[in-house]
């Protein structure tokens, strides 16, 4: 076997095949590095959704007729010191970027580093030599790229349609424009000018993503020992199909993380529906010596110094936020449901898909029987004696304290006002008048999440000792984590005796957890959700599972007829509720349309 040395263009096409993946991928690169050459105008330019040109232009400092042929050199930058590559503070610092864009298409470089001396301008395509000619412009550097991948045709293939690529360019696009509401950035498209975000507007990430996002996000801020959180999440309500509304970024740079995908995911747990995602740009800042940004090529996944206090971190702060905040309101805007907009064939389409929200007589555990309710029609004063609970959780899972069900001494939950009830629709939906706004409450949904928050409150996690123990074979990483979290697991009512150093005997799980009957894959699952997160969410979403049952099947149920004092009953212990804006399921439990939703609607001036 014979060993060679590659050419040096070769070098290069490898490279940008780890980099250069696609036109998007040229504009992150090249904007990265206006930003880093301290431009505070952008502009991007593309032909073909970036198939046959991209230019990308700056006012930023400018490079000098030696520094323009010295990048086109391999790992030349002049971001990175000798001793500094634990301690970023720049996006673009490997020097791999222009050189291998070069190789694959035909690239020219404009720029200037005096505003009173003329640039320099150099071009290469694919294998070729560079060439340098004088040129006049102002400060800062335009880079053109044109015919990506005509070097290595084969790549070329692997690129989606232009529609798709397109919006892979937007998107990078726009998480810059998030990040830096300091610079101006404009792109466009085919000679036409599709975005234009303006230096300092008070609200940049709005004029990005849209009303819709302002409508149903609320800030979120918090700082603590040398970590920063800030950015806006939304309404447990407003959720989409993708995880592509959740944008994450680290000292500004755009990040595909587990840490922050796990804190949304734990921190709307019960909130919005399976498959599913909430909203939410989050920033985070730390001292760039804790974080390392070197971990992949595209510079796109990052790891932290101290993981599980990042971790922690976001988990608690995201937590906070909703428990403060978000998951009181119901997502505004919700005329859109009713418009009329038609397709082709002139029907008026549905806005909301019946497969988006899960119903809940469709529950996984249909052998367990309705509890009766009793309502008793009176004619006084609503009060929490003379009116109904409109629930009645088995008595064996938790005791009913005073003030209807809730924890003795337990303030109300929220500050929110749902108004008084004036009429029932279809024996399933209660209308309020709140002001100048509409309340429409889905009186099952909202009745199932106030039993399931008194479930949740009064709940004891007691063990129910196994007839017969079952032995559980692990590895070692397992039984490490398995020791490192016994204090966690114990919580939650699992009992375990180590046998070996590879065998356990379980002997005990969670009470409520009757109907599971493999206690192995109950603690692989524990053990595979603490590795990679650090934290036991595959016994709380069962739990949580088992309580959302009960609370569905033991709730008022729609079709059940209430006098006008019952509803408005139902509104007060609403207003006391956590999370009350979505049922267990995730789905709304009531909407408020105000009256400029209401002139929306009916389309009036």
């Amino acid at each position: 076997m014979t060993i060679r040395v590659l050419s040096q263009n070769i070098i290069n096409q490898i490279a940008a095949g780890e980099v250069i993946e696609r036109p998007a991928s040229v504009i992150k690169e090249l904007m990265e590095n206006s930003i880093d050459a301290g431009a505070n105008e952008i502009t991007v330019r593309v032909v073909d959704a970036g198939k046959s040109f991209i230019s990308v232009s700056d006012n930023g400092d400018g490079m000098d007729r030696d520094s323009l042929q010295l990048c086109m050199l391999s790992h030349a930058t002049s971001k990175l010191g000798e001793e500094n590559l634990l301690n970023i503070h720049t996006f673009g610092f490997r020097g791999e970027a222009l050189p291998s864009i070069a190789s694959v298409s035909r690239l020219t470089i404009i720029s200037a580093d005096n505003p009173s001396l003329d640039g320099w301008m150099i071009r290469v395509a694919g294998s070729g030599n560079p060439e340098l000619f004088p040129a006049g412009r102002s400060q800062g550097t335009t880079v053109e790229v044109r015919d990506l991948f005509f070097a290595t045709p084969a790549r070329l293939k692997f690129l989606k349609s232009n529609a798709v690529e397109l919006d892979n360019c937007h998107c990078v696009f726009n998480r810059f424009a998030m990040a830096f509401p300091g610079i101006t950035f404009r792109f466009f498209d085919e000679g036409r000018d599709r975005f234009c975000y303006e230096k300092n507007s008070p609200k940049r990430i709005a004029n990005v993503l849209g009303e819709s996002f302002e409508k149903n996000t609320f800030e979120v801020k918090a700082q603590r020992e040398g970590l920063e959180i800030h950015g806006f999440i939304g309404v447990p309500t407003f959720n989409k199909t993708t995880a592509s509304c959740q944008h994450f970024f680290v000292n500004n740079r755009f990040v595909r993380d587990k840490n922050f995908i796990h804190a949304l995911r734990a921190a709307y747990f019960g909130l919005v529906p399976s498959r599913r995602y909430s909203v939410a740009v989050l920033f985070l800042q730390l001292p760039c010596k804790d974080v390392d940004v070197n971990a992949h090529p595209a510079k796109i996944e990052v790891r932290f110094r101290e993981n599980e206090k990042v971790r922690q971190f976001l988990l608690s702060e995201l937590k906070k936020a909703l428990l403060s905040f978000g998951s009181m309101r119901s997502a505004v805007g919700m005329e859109d449901i009713f418009s009329t907009r038609r397709n082709s064939s002139g029907n008026i389409s549905e806005s909301i898909s019946k497969n988006d929200y899960n119903i809940c007589q469709h529950s996984p555990f249909p052998s367990i029987n309705p509890i009766p309710i009793a309502i008793t029609p009176t004619t006084a004063t609503p009060s929490p004696t003379s009116l109904p609970v409109f629930l009645a959780p088995p008595h064996s899972l938790l005791t009913i304290g005073e003030k209807d069900g809730f924890p003795e001494g337990c303030p109300p939950a929220n500050e929110i006002s749902l108004g008084k009830a004036i009429h029932q629709i279809g024996n399933t939906y209660i209308i309020a008048e709140n002001g100048d706004s509409l309340v429409i409450v889905d009186q099952h949904a909202a009745a199932e999440r106030i039993t399931l928050e008194k479930l949740k409150n009064n709940l004891s996690l007691d063990s129910q000792v196994l007839l017969l123990p079952e032995t559980c074979r692990l590895d070692a990483f397992q039984m490490e984590q398995l020791e490192e979290n016994a204090d966690l697991i114990k919580k939650f009512g699992i009992h375990y005796e180590k046998l070996t150093d590879s065998l356990i005997s379980i002997n005990a799980l969670p009470a409520i957890l009757e109907r599971v009957h493999d206690a192995k894959s109950i603690i692989r699952d524990l053990i595979e959700e603490l590795s990679t997160f650090g934290c036991a969410n595959t016994i709380e979403e069962k739990i949580h599972r088992i309580l959302s049952a009960l609370s569905c099947h033991s709730s008022l149920r729609a079709g059940k007829k209430l006098t006008i004092q019952e509803m408005d009953f139902l509104l007060r212990q609403m207003e006391r509720t956590q999370n009350i804006a979505q049922c267990c399921h995730g789905r709304p439990s009531y909407i408020t349309l105000s009256t400029q939703s209401l002139n929306k609607i009916f389309e009036r001036s």
